[in-house]
């Protein structure tokens, strides 16, 4: 009798998973996996390809960074669960919060990004990618700013700044997943990464720009067969194919420590910066700066030309540090 109980209890079962698709109910997608519009829990949810979707109006607002506000306590507690997980190892996934930087917050003394940071417990590179920002010492005051509740880069995949291209240069792999979306816009979230030195250099100091608006690489930094000699030297810089006339512009705000001649580099600028940094232009048809001027970043210093040692018109471009060549290409995210 028993045994006849349970097989029609199966046969109900088995009736009910065949015939409820027919009235709506899709077993294919659990309510963790769907999409909660217009709830503030939704801070994140999975779509057919499990990328996360974001809405950054539906996130939880954080009125001020204190801890008697419960928002702010809420998200501390998870910045420390989201550390503890990772270093247990287990998987997580980041939440996202929303704060507008208040002159009157008195619980964030500097309005920047380094002191907003640092008062979240989170690297600032991650705030700083997510929400655009080009220099840690930008006043944030009067911005709504997206902040998430874990470490970890969010690589976006279609930058807007040039350390979100830099980055995106080295980790974006669309193979990996592990995608979200916040706002429309992709990022791939790397948990265990980092800034590397060379990209935090370039962050904490002034943006560079491309010392073009368009240009082809013809010829990258390091070992080469010089197209002069034939013989194989060190390539110091890069050269940037453009037409003769081209602007040249400063890549960075300096003061002009040569505007000469030379029967290699033919006329070039070197520009002196911060932290012991120089840029070099070479091969200009055009000198439109002065030995000792000081010039913003992207004031047009030169025109493109083939000058000295060259076999067409180009830009030579070098990148030196404490006198050190190194390749422009880690630093100019748009070759």
């Amino acid at each position: 009798m028993e045994q006849k109980k349970k097989k029609n209890y199966n046969i109900v079962l088995i009736l009910t998973f065949l015939f409820l698709p027919c009235f709506g109910v899709d077993f294919s997608r659990s309510p963790v996996t769907e999409e909660i519009q217009g709830s503030p829990l939704a801070e994140y949810a999975y779509t057919s390809t499990q990328k996360k979707q974001i809405e950054s109006s539906y996130l939880p607002v954080i009125a001020t960074l204190s801890s008697r506000n419960n928002d702010f306590a809420r998200y501390m507690q998870n910045v420390e669960k989201s550390y503890q997980s990772i270093s247990a190892g287990r998987s997580f996934h980041p939440n996202f919060y929303l704060y507008t930087v208040s002159a009157d917050d008195d619980s964030l003394p500097v309005k920047n990004l380094v002191s907003l940071a640092a008062r979240c417990s989170i690297p600032y590179a991650e705030i700083a990618l997510l929400n655009d920002l080009t220099s840690a010492e930008e006043d944030l005051t009067g911005k709504t700013l997206i902040l998430p509740d874990a470490p970890g880069l969010f690589v976006p995949l279609d930058p807007t700044t040039s350390i979100g291209a830099l980055v995106k240069k080295r980790l974006a792999n669309p193979d990996l997943g592990n995608e979200y979306i916040i706002d429309g816009k992709t990022y791939q979230y790397f948990t265990q990464e980092r800034l590397t030195p060379t990209e935090l250099a370039f962050f904490l100091d002034t943006n560079l720009r491309m010392p073009l608006d368009n240009s082809v690489l013809t010829s990258g930094f390091g070992s080469r067969i010089s197209p002069i000699t034939g013989l194989n030297h060190e390539h110091k810089g890069i050269d940037l194919a453009a037409p003769e006339g081209t602007r040249v512009y400063a890549c960075k705000g300096g003061t002009v420590a040569i505007a000469s001649y030379d029967n290699t580099y033919g006329n070039y600028i070197i520009l002196d910066h911060e932290n012991k940094t120089q840029s070099v232009y070479a091969h200009l048809s055009a000198m439109l700066v002065e030995t000792g001027e000081d010039v913003a970043r992207g004031t047009v210093i030169g025109r493109v030309g083939t000058t000295g040692a060259s076999t067409g018109p180009h830009l030579h471009f070098e990148i030196r540090v404490n006198g050190a060549p190194q390749d422009p290409r880690r630093l100019l995210p748009a070759i």
